[in-house]
């Protein structure tokens, strides 16, 4: 079953913002959201502000000693270490674990106000290397 957070395009439970929500991790130093920039979409506004984006995987404890594929999560910080949006993963388990790299999968990355600014779509690529149904 795919993962479905409460709100669409919002972080599932406990990713929130520091002190949201119980069981959350410990505090994450937010990049404090900058001042609205005319023409930018809203969520946006933090790349102008930041020379790199360093994204870490979160890894999963069940993924690390089983094998079982479980759906990706990330932090994206700034070069101070300041998260500044945090991606998911949406796929199906079958999916994860019959097809490995090769499954279709949505990312949904949000800000620390848990609005979805991006959303990129993989579709799922049938016998994806072969030279003859690629």
């Amino acid at each position: 079953m795919a993962h479905q957070s409460p709100v669409h395009g919002s972080a599932p439970p406990g990713m929130g913002p520091p002190g949201q929500a119980f069981g959350a991790a410990p505090p994450v130093q937010w990049m404090q959201a900058p001042a609205g920039v005319a023409g930018c979409p809203p969520g946006l506004e933090y790349l102008t502000q930041v020379d790199q984006l360093l994204v870490h995987q979160i890894v999963e404890l069940l993924e690390a000693f089983t094998g079982w594929e479980t759906q990706n999560r990330y932090v994206i910080k700034n070069s101070l270490g300041q998260q500044v949006y945090y991606a998911f993963e949406e796929s199906d388990v079958c999916m994860r674990q019959c097809c490995g790299p090769s499954r279709g999968f949505i990312i949904h990355i949000v800000d620390n106000l848990q609005r979805e600014v991006i959303r990129v779509n993989r579709e799922f690529k049938c016998c994806a290397g072969c030279c003859w149904c690629a």
